[in-house]
């Protein structure tokens, strides 16, 4: 825009001697092609953003859950609209919390998102930014308008949660924590829990006792311990059978 205002002095200025001086006549003509020339600059950089670039940053940043139900983190979404194509996602911020045993404010993303489960232990959020920048410091000078910011062109938000995680609509959230709180369904899943656990354990240990037998190492290292092996099985296979219930229950 400083280009823009210097040629309006030129051309305002040289106008002044019009009348009278033929040098004031052309220094007011260059002017004012100079100064169509800015106009027609102005209207390139407003239209196809002459002088911009381009530039996307990516910030990563560790997330928690938005809740526990039965030791199991969820993160909550809130779908907007009929189509279900935007979201806004409920999650608490990073781990490092200030206060021991105090959770980080909720915070919420709406912005085009996507959700991925990995064997990650921890959940984390990449928010990806693209926006218009000036190309260099002549294009800065000449475009840039004091007090404004150049437009951010899209945002996209990309959830990695472990596999341990459940992702549930606010619906669903609400429809596990009732049915959760029921005492039939709770003694329903502890039998089922009882019974999924004891039957995967001794899969496993059975496997593992096979190879060892044929003189697999690893096996025969795992089974040197049986009674921490048994524990880890069943503490993983908990998890696994939690998991899957919560799922189920959200459904309903």
């Amino acid at each position: 825009m400083m280009l823009i205002l210097l040629l309006i002095v030129l051309f305002g200025g040289s106008f002044f001697f019009f009348a009278n001086l033929h040098p004031h006549r052309t220094g007011a003509i260059t002017s004012a092609l100079f100064f169509g020339l800015s106009i027609f600059l102005l209207v390139l950089n407003m239209g196809t953003h002459l002088g911009l670039t381009k530039t996307t940053n990516n910030n990563r940043q560790t997330i928690r859950p938005t809740s526990t139900s039965q030791g199991v983190q969820l993160l909550v979404y809130q779908p907007l609209g009929t189509t279900n194509n935007e979201r806004v996602y409920v999650y608490n911020g990073d781990q490092k919390s200030p206060l021991p045993g105090k959770r980080g404010l909720a915070k919420t993303t709406r912005v085009a998102s996507s959700v991925t489960t990995t064997n990650a232990k921890h959940a984390t959020l990449t928010l990806t930014t693209t926006k218009y920048t000036y190309q260099n410091q002549l294009a800065k000078v000449l475009f840039a308008i004091p007090g404004t910011k150049l437009a951010t062109t899209q945002q996209v938000a990309h959830f990695t949660v472990p596999k341990s995680w459940l992702v549930l609509s606010s619906k669903q959230a609400t429809r596990l924590k009732q049915a959760a709180a029921n005492p039939t369904n709770q003694a329903t899943l502890k039998t089922q829990a009882t019974a999924y656990v004891t039957a995967h354990v001794q899969s496993d240990l059975k496997e593992l006792a096979a190879k060892a037998q044929a003189g697999d190492q690893a096996a025969q290292a795992q089974l040197a311990n049986q009674t921490q092996l048994t524990q880890s099985l069943a503490a993983k296979y908990q998890r696994a059978f939690t998991r899957q219930a919560l799922l189920k229950l959200s459904s309903h």
